[in-house]
Parts: structure tokens; C-alpha cells; sequence
């Protein structure tokens, strides 16, 4: 792999960067990592347990794999029993629990968030009851719902607008989250072609870019709350030059992380400010590139918050069918437009306000429909926290499993008629009717996988 010299030579002042590890390391595979789902793990997770090489040290959930798998044909991945991430991107766990370690109730803003990597991670701590994903680019949003609905949790929502139209909900998030678009130089070693693509004009509109999100980013973040920023970029204007950029604009201040040394992992300071950046190397770290900052806002910027309003427009449903399919503690269950939603109960009045301001793609758990036949379950319940555990299953071996995730026909014996929760490993991969003897696949058509074994 070869690097561009201009691309060498605008890092050589950058703390901890050394040329010839880092050329080094650039000419090793990248690591295969992994993080799984606390909701749906379980030790009986085979392809897991077999492959695993490693713990990774900054996120309790992520580990090491010894090779790269096909992915596609494992059906745990479309269960949401784990996600694949890039080690250094799971620092996002480590740092949230150093500074809000005994945190509960809080509400997080992920700004930049397809394909769902961080999203799924901050839905998966105990620090957070509503985590909010917002894509500004629509084309991203299939695949971020899509990794939303299989990780399974009920608390996040997903939203597709530009950063400048939170402003309207005011000072309402504890934690913003800004994993912004990059030049992307951190991952050269999983896409040699972003090569070809970087250059110094690449990097300078990529922080002015990046400096207006973050702008926007603050007006919604509470006093006392945390912004943090991160890229994927080596590049400094990119990373330490945007640190001096929201310090300087005041009103808030750079929190130092207490990192352990043997992570490998290089703090950094910006020119004028000194404020703190977190510098992941490959040659450092068995990791990509990645940079992250955190700040906490000390004065209010003057946007008031919206009061909540009153939900009562949402009149409860219960029938028999609906119960006996989802887990109602905690939970409103009401329908809107025709279908019925689960909504975590301490997120309603949050719910009813954001979708008078936003473009909401996600809130709550769609449930289904109930019909003249009765009640006809979505896919979301499916892959939900929400579904019961006395519903019908049929659960499938891997090979009937893949075929259920083509869409292909299955053979199963001494199946009644009804409806049943297709599972494999005894975890949730969609729905599945029989029908006088013949099953009809449920599975959604557009996520459907085409590779083969071959």
C-alpha cells in the first residue's frame, strides 16, 4: 500500500505520529472486530465463541476475531446478536463511562449516524432512555434504520434532518454525539481506494464542514451536557484545529480522559487552547484511525427548550392477540395512521414533540396492524426487546436459516397453521405463516441476502 507522500508529510507534525511504524502498518490487514449485543448474546453464540481472539480493552462489549468470516452468511449478524466495528470507533463506551459513569435517564444526539455503529453502542448502556440517530443524507437512512431495527432496542429513534433543525427543540440532549464526515484517511487500510480519493482540498472543506455541524451541535446540547467529536481522519485541521475552534467560541471546556498507557492510545493537545484529543494509530493500537474529543458546555446559549406537550391524542389499544405477542410493562401501545406502535412510556411526551419539529423515520416499535383476521405483527416486532417470550417459534439450522434469509421456501414437519417467530439460535430473524401445510416467507424482500456459498 502505498501512501502519498503529501499525505505523509502533512502528519509529520501531529503528536505521536512516526512515519516508518505507521507506513509499516499500513502494509498489515486491518483487524476484525466485533461487538455484540447485551439483549440478544448469549454464550451459545458459536460462531463467536470459535472466532474470538481477544477482548477489547476500551469497550467490554467488543472483541477480536482470529479471521475475517463471510458475515453474510452468518445469521446471527441479521439477528442483531452482535455488529461489526472497528475497534477504535468502540472507544465511544470507555469514554462514556468515564464521565458519566453513574448516569441514568439521560438523552443522547447522534448527529451523524449511518450506518448505526455508534447508535447501536449508545443504545446498548444504561446511561440512556432515548437515543435519537439522525442521518441528513436520505439515501443512508435505509441502512440505518435497518441495523436500528435488527440491534432491537426500543429506546432509539431515528431521525433524517440537516443539524440546523434541532435548534427548534432547544437546549434538550445531555450528550451530543458528532462522528462527522471526514476525509476518511483512518481507514486507508479497509479502503485502499479512499487513497485515490484524499487530498489537501478533500481535507479543508471537510473541517469547514465539520466546524458548522458542530456550530449546530451545541444550540441543543443542555448546560452541563457533553459534545463529543470524533472523525476517522489523521489529518490535524480535521481533528485539533476544529478542538481550537469550538473552544473558542467559549462557553464550554475540554475534559481530559484518565486512558490507560498500555492502551496505546496518544493524548494530544491543540495549538492555542490545549484542549483534548485522543489519537489512535495502527501502529499504536490494534485498531484503525481515529480521533475523539469531549467538551462540556458551562453556559446556556439562549435557546429555551420546548415544553413537553401532553400525549393524550394516543388512546391506549389492548386486545388479546396484540398482548399475548408483545411485552406491555413499561410499554404505551397505541395506533396511528392505522398501525400500531409501542412506545417506551417515559418517552411519549418526547416522541409527540419531536414529530411536530423533525422528520421522524423511527420512534418507537411498530408493532403491525390488526386486521379483519386479526392482528398482523411487523417485522420491528420481530427483531424487538419487545416481542414475548410465549410466542410460536420455529427455530432453524444454519443452512435452513440462510434460506430463510433469501427468501426461499423451507421445509419444516408437523407445523400447525398460524403464525410463528423464525428464529436461529433461539433468537429472533423475522416472521413466517403456515398455511395448509405450506410456509409463506415473511422475511422483508429489500433486506434479503443474494450471496451464495460458492
Amino acid at each position: 500500500m502505498m501512501l502519498p507522500e503529501a499525505f505523509l508529510d502533512s502528519l509529520s507534525s501531529c503528536t505521536g505520529f512516526n512515519a516508518s511504524s505507521f507506513i509499516d502498518a499500513h502494509q498489515n490487514p486491518a483487524a476484525t472486530s466485533v461487538r455484540f449485543n447485551p439483549i440478544k448474546y448469549t454464550d451459545n453464540s458459536t460462531f463467536l465463541r470459535e472466532l474470538k481472539s481477544g477482548d477489547i480493552p476500551w469497550c467490554k462489549h467488543g472483541i477480536y476475531l482470529k479471521e475475517r468470516p463471510r458475515f453474510t452468511l452468518d445469521p446471527l449478524l441479521h439477528a442483531g446478536v452482535y455488529y461489526v466495528q472497528e475497534a477504535s470507533s468502540m472507544f465511544l463506551h470507555f469514554l462514556i463511562e468515564h464521565i458519566l459513569p453513574d448516569a441514568q435517564n439521560l438523552k443522547v444526539l447522534d448527529l451523524c449516524a449511518a450506518p448505526g455503529g455508534k447508535s447501536t453502542l449508545l443504545s446498548s448502556m444504561k446511561q440512556f432512555e432515548l437515543v435519537v440517530a439522525n442521518e441528513i443524507i436520505s439515501s443512508r437512512v435505509p441502512v440505518l434504520y435497518e441495523n436500528i431495527v435488527k440491534w432491537g432496542t426500543s429506546k432509539t429513534f431515528i431521525s433524517n434532518n440537516d443539524p440546523r433543525d434541532f435548534k427548534v427543540l432547544g437546549e434538550m440532549f445531555d450528550v451530543v454525539l458528532v462522528d462527522a464526515p471526514c476525509s476518511g484517511s483512518g481507514l486507508f487500510r479497509k479502503d485502499p481506494n479512499a487513497i485515490l480519493e484524499w487530498n489537501s482540498e478533500l481535507v479543508e472543506f471537510c473541517s469547514l464542514r465539520q466546524q458548522r455541524i458542530l456550530q449546530d451541535a451545541f444550540q441543543v446540547l443542555k448546560p452541563g451536557g457533553y459534545l463529543i467529536y470524533s472523525t476517522c481522519s489523521y489529518s490535524y485541521q480535521e481533528n485539533e484545529q476544529n478542538v481550537d475552534y469550538i473552544l473558542e467560541k467559549g462557553g464550554c471546556q475540554s475534559i481530559a480522559l484518565n486512558v490507560p498507557k498500555e492502551w496505546g492510545v496518544v493524548e494530544s493537545s491543540s495549538d492555542h487552547y490545549e484542549g483534548k484529543g485522543y489519537r489512535f494509530y495502527p501502529d499504536k493500537i490494534n485498531g484503525e484511525g481515529f480521533f475523539c474529543s469531549v467538551f462540556q458546555k458551562l453556559d446556556s446559549t439562549g435557546s429555551q427548550s420546548l415544553q413537553l406537550p401532553k400525549a393524550n391524542h394516543l388512546q391506549s389499544v389492548n386486545s388479546a392477540a396484540l398482548t399475548s405477542m408483545v411485552k406491555t410493562e413499561g410499554v404505551k401501545i397505541f395506533e396511528e395512521n392505522g398501525i400500531l406502535y409501542g412506545v417506551n412510556q417515559p418517552l411519549i411526551e418526547w416522541r409527540t414533540m419531536m414529530q411536530a419539529s423533525l422528520k421522524l423515520r423511527k420512534s418507537g416499535v411498530k408493532l403491525g396492524s390488526i386486521m379483519k383476521k386479526g392482528f398482523v405483527a411487523d417485522h420491528e416486532l420481530a427483531m424487538s426487546e419487545l416481542i414475548s417470550t410465549h410466542i410460536n417459534t420455529i427455530d432453524l439450522k444454519l443452512q435452513d436459516a440462510i434460506k430463510y434469509l433469501r427468501k426461499e421456501d423451507i421445509d419444516v414437519e408437523d407445523v400447525t397453521d398460524g403464525t410463528y417467530l423464525v428464529t436461529h439460535q433461539q433468537t429472533g430473524l423475522g416472521w413466517a405463516k403456515m398455511i395448509r401445510g405450506r410456509l409463506k416467507n415473511n422475511y422483508p424482500i429489500s433486506w434479503r441476502i443474494t450471496m451464495r456459498e460458492d
